[in-house]
């Protein structure tokens, strides 16, 4: 018993020991195993090892901090949970642990600042050299940012036409200085150079003071365009491309002869007006219908290779009258072009150099464009082979009172306005003597009907060699008179906004009859109003061709109608009533 009891002296003995080695090994101040802790602008979780005898509590002096957990006892770990910083500069807060009887610890945390970034996800874009869809000719960027910024376009030539459009991108920095992403969009235009060109897009800050951490850049890189060569096969692919670069609806079976395809025809060995030998095959008509070229933009620069073409027509852009579109200078090239057809593309302007088809083309039509004037190059001087000129419902916008043509919706323009009191645009084309045919009807012309005097202006009169010329007597009363647009078959000035008298000119032409002038010239627009605040109408619009005729007593009868035969028309009425009558009954 005595050696049982000595045991569980010593084992008393041990356990005393171990406490007091516990109780010596626990730390007698808190303390913490770091006390400057600093952090990015997104953010942080960091550990903490705090020491103490006893208890001990944390609380942080800024609410973007917390601590986990922020109550513990004796040695132990805690997590710092920093929030990520909506602004641009270095903030900073504390922490402070405290236990009774200690001294209080500090942690103190600094947060850098976002820095102006401008990030795009990639620096390089490949793009082929064209594609046929408008609305598929386009690439996106996303960009992170925290600073308003602009994109320019840095071209490797600085002489080159511009070939990409940056989009009006807003990126909505609504998290102050953390940086927000957003899609920019660059539409881009088809390559027609056989070389390969870059572009540099450069992102900088609105606001120069503000320097960006890195520079921001994208280099875009566009394939050539397949060579067109001086051949049959280079005008089949010349006219893939300009139907590519229009964006037209319908395509050409390539994998066919070029004789098979719809709106082409080849010039022949027999035909008459074939320009040389070498000609043969190549294109001589093609009709391009049903575009979509955007605003600011021309026709296809591939037309120049089309160098045999005698006509060549472009119908109906996509919502034309809200496009500026450019004719380009390219068509102007074309040596053997007599006849040029641009409809509804949404033309503003005809360039300077349309003057080199002067010795070639004799018919243009430029119907439904948006002109706001007739065009200062279009003269007799310099296109003194044209026969056909026709620019009808030049009206980008509809209205039927001219006094609302300054409204601020209108501005572009509403259309071909002009006014013959300020302006001698209308009265230049009138005087363009060698003109067969003239349309100009639904525009928005107004004021009075230029009368001629002979003598002014380079008008001369009629003479009697003309009327020599004319047939005898036909017309003979028009000697000494003005002699205005003789060779025009065709003039329409219909449903404009003009007032005053119609000319004697027009009254008494040669032509009259074949105007249809009832329809085509007399017929102002219903209901207008001129900007004067006048409704528009001729003062002087005969009720009938009875003056007409006393004049040219020889036009009545080839132009007035005559109820010729009453009497075998009544038997041939009589006759098919009968038969109808007969077939009636015996059907019954």
């Amino acid at each position: 018993m005595k050696y049982i009891g000595n045991i569980l002296a010593v084992a008393m003995l041990f356990v005393f020991a171990s406490c007091a080695d516990e109780e010596s090994a626990l730390p007698q101040t808190l303390s913490l195993d770091q006390t400057e802790l600093t952090v990015g602008a997104d953010g942080a979780m960091e550990t903490l090892l705090v020491s103490a005898p006893d208890q001990w509590h944390a609380s942080a002096d800024a609410p973007w901090i917390s601590v986990t957990p922020a109550t513990g006892t004796g040695v132990q770990e805690c997590t710092i949970v920093v929030d990520s910083t909506l602004i641009s500069d270095v903030r900073t807060a504390e922490v402070v642990f405290m236990a009774n009887g200690m001294t209080p610890q500090t942690l103190t945390v600094h947060q850098t600042g976002y820095g102006n970034i401008i990030h795009t996800d990639s620096t390089e874009v490949h793009l082929v050299a064209s594609l046929r869809n408008r609305a598929d000719r386009y690439f996106e960027i996303p960009v992170t940012t925290n600073v308003p910024f602009d994109v320019t376009v840095k071209y490797d030539d600085d002489s080159a036409t511009p070939w990409l459009t940056a989009q009006e991108t807003e990126v909505t920095l609504d998290r102050g200085a953390r940086p927000r992403t957003a899609k920019l969009r660059f539409d881009w235009a088809n390559n027609s150079q056989p070389v390969q060109r870059t572009a540099e897009l450069l992102f900088t800050p609105k606001d120069p003071s503000q320097t960006l951490e890195m520079p921001a850049s994208v280099t875009v890189t566009q394939q050539a365009a397949e060579r067109i060569e001086d051949n049959r096969a280079g005008d089949s692919l010349a006219l893939v491309v300009i139907a590519e670069a229009l964006g037209l609806y319908n395509e050409w079976p390539t994998n066919e002869l070029l004789n098979n395809w719809d709106n082409i025809r080849l010039w022949e060995k027999n035909d008459e007006g074939l320009p040389c030998p070498e000609a043969v095959g190549r294109v001589r008509d093609a009709v391009f219908m049903l575009a979509d070229i955007a605003d600011g933009e021309t026709l296809p620069s591939e037309v120049k290779y089309l160098k045999y073409a005698e006509s060549l027509s472009f119908f109906s852009n996509v919502n034309s009258f809200l496009r500026d579109v450019n004719l380009g200078t390219e068509v102007c090239s074309l040596q053997h072009l007599r006849s040029l057809e641009v409809f509804a593309m949404g033309l503003v302007t005809l360039p300077e150099e349309l003057t080199q088809l002067g010795n070639t083309l004799e018919c243009l039509r430029l119907g439904c464009n948006n002109f706001n004037e007739i065009p200062a190059v279009l003269t007799k001087e310099n296109f003194p082979k044209l026969r056909i000129l026709e620019m009808q419902a030049c009206r980008r916008w509809t209205t039927s009172d001219l006094r609302n043509s300054g409204n601020t919706r209108y501005e572009r323009g509403i259309g071909l306005h002009l006014h013959t009191n300020t302006s001698d645009a209308l009265k230049k084309l009138l005087l363009w003597d060698t003109l067969e045919q003239l349309v100009l009807s639904y525009n928005y012309m107004e004021g009075a009907l230029p009368d001629f005097v002979v003598g002014q202006d380079g008008v001369e009169a009629w003479t009697q060699a003309d009327v020599d010329e004319w047939g005898g007597d036909t017309i003979q009363y028009l000697v000494g008179k003005p002699k205005v647009l003789p060779r025009a078959k065709r003039l329409t000035l219909n449903l404009n906004f003009f007032t005053g008298k119609l000319p004697d000119w027009i009254l008494y032409h040669p032509h009259l009859m074949e105007w249809d002038p009832e329809q085509l010239i007399f017929n102002q627009m219903e209901y207008g109003v001129n900007s004067a605040g006048e409704g528009v109408r001729f003062s002087n619009v005969p009720n009938s061709f009875e003056y007409y005729f006393q004049a040219f007593p020889l036009y009545r009868s080839k132009y007035e109608l005559v109820e010729e035969w009453p009497e075998e028309q009544a038997a041939l009425i009589k006759k098919y009533s009968t038969d109808l009558i007969d077939f009636l009954k015996n059907r019954r």
